[in-house]
């Protein structure tokens, strides 16, 4: 128990408790630091019971096991072997003082004297085994009885000097427990003061949303100079397979783009595994282009939604990009100034231009293809 405790108190020393920010309170840099003084305190408590523990085998073991051997077990032991032998030899000389024939009246002068010293050794043996005996009964009494009320009284000490030690932390108890209440109660109203404020910017978000559909509805209304943010781009794949309503379809890569109204420069970073670890590794895959135009794709011609068209400067493919919502996608058109046409049902690209551009890309890798074969 002792070992688990210290242990415990070690790990209670050691532990920090990490706060939002650099810069701390009063109420944090002491609950941080409360930790510590419970060590103290448990290793205080513990160095009490390691002094009891430590007393016990001198101050308590060591007299009971002493007047155990001694006392209970030797004396006894060679005033009973004592007793034992004089007893056989009183006996012994009685019955040959009992088996004197009356014949030889001479002899029995000699054989009272001889079995009176027999008698008074054997009454002299017993009587001291006797008093040994009472003795060891007697030191009981207050050797066996007064060692365990020391240690009865060492122990309750233990527990004394724990009370003590408790009156003296019991301040700083007291203080660590408002702090930890105070901490608690502004705990509970950051609580209830962050849910307000969710509700209050989801409210919001729907009031702007409401607001961004009515005004893409009515008119253009241009934004900041900088736009950026997650889109995703299709790769198109180079010899389609089937002819379908997007012709050109392929996998979707996502990027973080940033635009500059200003400059019209488009930059593409592309988002990988490894890029929220390694950014400057991200940043040397960035491709960048000038905008030449930009195009809200409609719903007719391709499978995804909010999806617009970008035309460069210095490359003649056009590329399509796929926005987060309805609302991105018209913050990006907005911000490129692009043209934020509105297709009625049915209408959108023609098959003849759909055709076009097929023919157009089939014959671009057919004469590729043929002079490789030369």
């Amino acid at each position: 128990l002792s070992l688990a405790q210290r242990a415990f108190a070690k790990t209670l020393t050691e532990f920090k408790i990490e706060t939002v920010g650099t810069t701390q309170t009063d109420d944090e840099r002491v609950i941080g630091n409360c930790l510590r003084e419970f060590g103290k305190l448990i290793n205080q408590v513990e160095e009490e019971r390691t002094k009891i523990l430590n007393e016990a085998e001198s101050h308590y073991l060591e007299p009971l096991k002493k007047f155990r051997v001694e006392a209970i077990g030797r004396t006894l032991h060679e005033e009973k072997r004592k007793y034992e032998k004089e007893s056989a030899k009183f006996y012994q000389s009685l019955e040959k003082h009992l088996h004197l024939s009356t014949m030889r009246k001479n002899d029995f002068r000699e054989a009272d004297a001889q079995l009176d010293i027999q008698q008074h050794s054997f009454c002299k043996a017993s009587l001291q085994y006797v008093a040994e005996i009472q003795s060891v009964q007697e030191r009981m009494k207050f050797e066996f009885v007064e060692t365990l009320s020391s240690f009865l009284y060492s122990w309750l000490t233990f527990y004394h000097v724990g009370h003590v030690i408790h009156e003296d932390f019991k301040p700083f108890l007291d203080g660590v427990q408002d702090r930890v209440q105070k901490t608690k109660e502004s705990y509970m109203a950051t609580i209830a003061e962050a849910e307000e404020l969710k509700e209050k910017m989801l409210k919001a978000h729907a009031k702007t949303t409401n607001a961004a559909g009515t005004v893409a509805t009515g008119g253009s209304e241009r934004s900041s100079t900088i736009k950026q943010g997650y889109v995703y781009m299709q790769e198109k794949s180079k010899l389609p397979k089937t002819i379908g309503r997007d012709v050109l379809a392929g996998k979707w890569t996502k990027y973080y783009c940033v635009y500059s109204k200003e400059t019209r420069i488009f930059t593409m970073i592309p988002i990988t595994a490894t890029s929220k670890t390694d950014m400057k590794g991200a940043l040397g895959l960035s491709v960048s282009f000038k905008l030449k135009e930009c195009l809200r794709r409609s719903s007719d011609s391709i499978d995804k939604r909010f999806c617009f068209d970008l035309i460069a400067d210095e490359r003649p493919d056009v590329m399509t990009f796929q926005a987060l919502s309805e609302e991105d996608r018209r913050q990006w058109i907005d911000a490129m100034d692009g043209k934020q046409t509105v297709y009625s049902p049915g209408a959108g690209p023609s098959t003849t231009t759909l055709q076009r551009r097929l023919k157009k890309h089939l014959l671009k890798h057919s004469c590729t293809i043929g002079q490789v074969c030369r």
